[in-house]
């Protein structure tokens, strides 16, 4: 996009690639060197500064000014002994099951079984059956469309009947019918069901039938519909959202066993979990017109019934407006963090009149945590370079083996490793304080997200740092125009025409370079904010400070940019003229090599 509106800004790919993707990746990881932690810091100071004329970012920060305090925690979940025993059985028997290729040549397989492990076992069992039911479903219809296509044949065959007779030798004919019968069989054959897969039975002797109404066999399940009482209490709304319809399925299993549980003496309210009625579902097969519906009954301020949305991670974080919640639960960890953070925006929006508690429920010592870190690293990335924030680094150069290491805190386990994230001690939002002294068996630790994406502004770049990244980057992105004709041999083998045109291409470098930072003018902050004031007049005082310091920044880190590039040619032209002079001077001095050749004062 860069090269888009700006080409060549960033040189050619490979270019960027060597001065800024590799730096920068080296560098960012938990278990990189000092070394590579201070290029990438470097690289990245440069390549901010260097997108700040064409690079304009506004995210959410920019609302929080006019909404109510927003509070996100993520929570590591214990998981449960059933799913540490299902969990190390798939990666020791059928993760790397007749696989002689390297650790994860099945990655997004293997991470569709393990999620359905920990939002909770019995996820198994109906992703099995949904998939039984496709593969019968696909296979009926295979089964009618070659039963058609043969009729069809059989049809055409029965036209040609006289043409298709034959005399034998008592002189009776006969129909080459054979040829459709045999298609008839062979269609039907084609279409008997498939056996199923070995490997998809593999936790039949682990998984009962009883297992399917046990919420403890997942601590996700149970912190969720805690969540969910308490919010009831509070009159608070809540919206779930979840990349697994499975998961959203066996949730609505447990609302339909709590709502036959409950208390029938209570009011119509509590407890009660009526679909359409006490919530509502968006997923992929929901229409636009009941989508629009179902939000605005929910939204509807007179609708004290309606407090739960179940929502498909990727059918319902974009375009969508429900301000009435002000709770939100990830029931599991997307690869990409932009699907969490547009879920989390579907009530973080103008229109939101109370505090927004969101909730990240992550299954402790597990691939999901290590999926969650890489989000981290993709934001602070992004912070990084567009915003200039120095992040802490969550992930290691070993990722693809990391994302398989199982490290669960199990409870009855003294030798378990424990989780390395400090715990705070007070949260400020109650039902979360609740959930610690209620289910603190559950919950290993939980942190606020945002702190994780804070500035850490230990972790800045002194002005004696940013300078010798420029520095750098100048050495290594623009070299010498002619680093071999540099050197005192090369030089001597010049012509003085050739060594004069050397000389004029140097200077008109640095007279190119030094109008370059004539044309950056230093102003004041007073005077960005003068011109910000007569573009925007109605912008309140704040807001034109803040977009003139952005603008100054700006402006500075262009000018320091101008002036390394002048003061590099500079020197590299006055070291190319005294190098010149040196050659011409030499030149200049005539030694005789001969003096009986030599002519004679007066001789022609």
């Amino acid at each position: 996009m860069v090269n888009f509106i700006k080409k060549n800004l960033l040189g050619s790919l490979r270019e960027f690639r060597n001065r800024f993707i590799n730096p920068i990746q080296n560098g960012q990881c938990a278990d990189s060197t000092l070394k590579d932690v201070r290029i990438m810091k470097k690289r990245a100071h440069v390549l901010h500064a260097v997108l700040a004329g064409c690079v304009q970012r506004r995210d959410y920060s920019e609302l929080t000014k006019f909404l109510p305090p927003k509070h996100e925690y993520v929570l590591s979940v214990r998981i449960s002994p059933l799913q540490y025993k299902m969990y190390q059985y798939y990666l020791d028997h059928v993760a790397s099951e007749g696989s002689k290729t390297k650790t994860g040549a099945h990655l997004f397989k293997d991470f569709q079984v393990l999620s359905q492990i920990w939002s909770h076992p019995w996820c198994l069992h109906l992703s099995n059956e949904h998939r039984k039911k496709n593969v019968y479903k696909k296979n009926q219809f295979q089964k009618t469309a070659q039963l058609i296509n043969v009729e069809t044949i059989v049809a055409e065959s029965g036209l040609k009947e006289n043409e298709g007779k034959e005399l034998n030798d008592n002189g009776n004919s006969t129909m080459s019918t054979d040829v459709p019968q045999i298609l008839l069989e062979g269609a039907k054959a084609a279409c008997s069901p498939r056996s199923q897969s070995p490997n998809q039975a593999w936790y039949k002797h682990l998984l009962t039938e009883r297992d399917v109404r046990i919420m403890e066999h997942s601590g996700k399940m149970v912190l969720l519909f805690e969540i969910l009482r308490m919010a009831e209490d509070l009159d608070d709304k809540v919206l779930v959202f979840s990349q697994s319809l499975i998961s959203l399925n066996l949730i609505e299993e447990f609302l339909a066993a709590s709502h036959e549980a409950r208390d029938p003496l209570s009011s119509l309210k509590n407890g009660s979990w009526i679909k359409n009625v006490d919530y509502y579902r968006l997923d992929g097969s929901t229409s636009a017109s009941l989508r629009k519906k179902w939000a605005d009954v929910f939204n509807n301020t007179s609708n004290f019934r309606g407090r739960l949305f179940l929502i498909s991670t990727r059918a319902g974080s974009l375009g969508i407006n429900l301000v009435a919640a002000n709770r939100v639960v990830i029931f599991d960890a997307s690869w990409n963090p932009s699907y969490d953070i547009q879920s989390i925006y579907r009530m973080y929006r103008f229109g939101q009149l109370k505090q927004v508690f969101v909730y990240r429920l992550l299954a402790q010592g597990t691939m999901e945590e290590k999926i969650y870190d890489r989000q981290v690293t993709k934001q602070s990335l992004s912070f990084r370079v567009v915003d200039h924030q120095q992040i802490k680094r969550h992930f290691t150069l070993f990722e693809l083996t990391e994302l398989y290491t199982f490290e669960p805190d199990m409870l009855d386990d003294p030798n378990s490793r424990k989780s390395k994230r400090p715990t705070p001690i007070l949260p400020k939002d109650s039902i979360l304080a609740q959930l610690l002294q209620i289910h603190k068996d559950w919950i290993v630790s939980y942190h606020e997200h945002e702190s994780l994406l804070d500035h850490k502004q230990e972790e800045e770049l002194s002005e004696a740092e940013r300078k010798a990244a420029w520095a750098e980057y100048e050495a290594e992105s623009n070299p010498a125009k002619l680093p071999d004709d540099s050197s005192q041999d090369t030089l001597q083998k010049k012509t003085n025409e050739q060594l004069l045109e050397l000389l004029n291409k140097s200077r008109t470098n640095v007279s190119v370079n030094f109008l370059n930072l004539q044309k950056m003018r230093a102003h004041t902050i007073e005077d960005y904010i003068l011109r910000l004031h007569q573009q925007y007049p109605l912008l309140p005082q704040a807001e034109l400070q803040i977009k003139a310091q952005l603008w100054k920044q700006s402006d500075d880190n262009r000018r320091e940019l101008a002036q390394t590039l002048y003061r590099a040619s500079l020197a590299k032209q006055q070291t190319l003229t005294l190098q010149i002079q040196a050659i011409f001077n030499s030149r200049r001095t005539v030694t005789p090599t001969n003096p009986s050749t030599s002519n004679q004062p007066g001789e022609v």
